[in-house]
């Protein structure tokens, strides 16, 4: 959208129009103090978990309010439904103020500013924003607000033209009036109306201080609205400022579908700057990535890979079809098939599957391999060595270079603790083997296939444990004649 002024053409303030793609720094020190609103239950989600606690693209939802407000130094959270558990999921440095009884969004803004917290608040703008709008674009809000400062108006608010404006408050100018009105309490002409409010205001502090208990509750839903504001200062003939934005970057969640349409636009727009970094997707449509993913450029993921939390993947890397990567680093030109990793790190060159589960905990070095139906678990493998399939390994630390065959266990658990099996560079472990933690298998040692190893053995040993075997001649004919 355009950038521009439009003149006085209600006879008072400015009416900004259109979003600058990279606005200039703006001082947050004494000027701004941020409010996100987050006290709303979330009917339509049909949850006991609180909206702005809900999952999007790997963060809360609230996050995304929060990190839009980052730079702001005095910042404040209006909780209400299940108000403990909101306030144990954010950092403890934030200013949260508890609107007990939710009376709508103008009854929470009274309650801030009537609260202790507040008192000593020395900003001249107070910036609003809604905690479910996880598309909000930092660019915007910073425009927002040089917009207002810089112009001394009294209010400033996004909104945008869409298509469908069924369920927002929209935005009405018309007769030199301007205000916003609640879908519900539309009329059938204002209906029609395509310019939507976004809920994210920029108020100058004063005029809220003065006007908050002006509000009422004449409409359909018996709330106090923040946006009847808007009337107020029109009334008054106040600089009024609007910022118009992408209908994307407003987009606000209110249901389990807005939250699965959200999540969707967030995917293919973080698949696409991954794309636009180098990293090939052979199936964007059942590749899955949280937006705290790090994905080197050369790296290949192939279809339905599931890639989420603070995981990082390094260069030339394969990830999948079928893998499943969650809070873990996968190292250079590392191969991940069919497989999963969690909460581990895999340094260069690991070869995982397929069908292996490297639980939490596991470090892997260079080279290591991980193969068929194998799995680790909060062990250490050596630079060079393989757990080639139809292993576990647990509790553990591997050396450099070595062998652990088809069958092998670590017998990490005695049924009360977990013990550790240490077992040293080049050591070969044959097929079959249980190894009874605690125990170490020396250097570039050997354990026949079959043994139940629970001592341990030398550096350079041979460790076999079998029992001595009977063959009895006949046994079968006899058995046949028998049955």
């Amino acid at each position: 959208m355009g950038d521009g002024v439009i003149g006085n053409t209600m006879g008072f303030g400015p009416i900004v129009e259109g979003s600058s793609p990279s606005p200039p720094a703006i001082n947050f020190e004494m000027n701004v103090s941020g409010v996100i609103l987050a006290a709303g239950k979330g009917t339509r989600m049909k949850s006991n978990l609180p909206k702005v606690l809900h999952s999007v693209s790997g963060k809360k939802l609230i996050s995304y309010a929060l990190e839009v407000i980052e730079d702001i130094n005095t910042k404040y959270v209006v909780v209400g439904h299940e108000a403990e558990q909101v306030m144990e999921a954010l950092p403890e440095s934030l200013n949260f103020v508890i609107q007990e009884e939710q009376k709508g969004t103008g009854h929470a803004i009274s309650i801030l500013l009537e609260d202790k917290k507040f008192a000593n608040d020395t900003s001249e703008y107070i910036l609003v924003l809604p905690g479910d709008v996880p598309m909000i674009n930092s660019n915007d809000i910073k425009n927002l607000i040089k917009k207002v400062t810089d112009s001394s108006s009294t209010i400033g608010f996004l909104t945008s033209k869409v298509s469908n404006p069924f369920g927002y408050g929209r935005v009405i100018q018309q007769d030199r009036q301007i205000k916003i009105v609640e879908e519900k309490d539309c009329t059938e002409e204002e209906r029609l109306v395509d310019e939507i409010n976004s809920g994210i205001y920029c108020f100058e502090k004063e005029f809220l201080l003065e006007q908050i208990n002006n509000l009422n509750t004449s409409n359909a839903q018996g709330e106090f609205y923040i946006t009847d504001l808007i009337g107020i200062a029109n009334n008054e003939k106040k600089d009024i400022v609007i910022v118009q934005v992408e209908e994307d970057s407003i987009r606000g969640i209110n249901s389990m579908g807005q939250l699965n349409e959200v999540e969707d636009a967030l995917l293919k727009q973080t698949i696409q700057q991954f794309m636009d970094e180098g990293v090939y997707f052979q199936d964007p449509t059942s590749t899955y990535i949280d937006s705290t993913v790090k994905i080197s450029a050369g790296t290949k993921v192939y279809a339905n890979s599931h890639l989420k939390g603070e995981t990082e993947i390094g260069p030339d890397c394969e990830i999948g079809p079928n893998a499943q990567i969650n809070n873990s680093k996968v190292g250079q030109g590392s191969k991940v098939l069919n497989s999963v990793v969690d909460d581990s790190i895999i340094d260069a060159g690991g070869q995982i599957g397929p069908f292996a589960h490297i639980r939490p905990g596991s470090e892997l070095g260079e080279n290591v391999k991980v193969g068929a139906f194998a799995e680790t678990k909060k062990s250490k493998i050596g630079k060079g060595s393989k757990i080639p399939h139809l292993a576990y390994v647990g509790d553990a630390e591997l050396g450099t270079g070595v062998n652990f065959s088809a069958g092998a266990i670590t017998v990490n658990y005695d049924g009360k603790n977990k013990h550790k099996t240490d077992i040293e560079d080049g050591a070969f472990i044959g097929s079959d083997v249980m190894l009874v933690a605690p125990v170490t298998i020396g250097k570039e040692s050997m354990i026949g296939a079959g043994s139940v190893i629970t001592k341990d053995v030398p550096s350079k040993a041979l460790g076999i444990e079998r029992n001595n075997q009977k063959n009895i001649e006949g046994y079968m004919d006899r058995k046949k004649k028998n049955d």
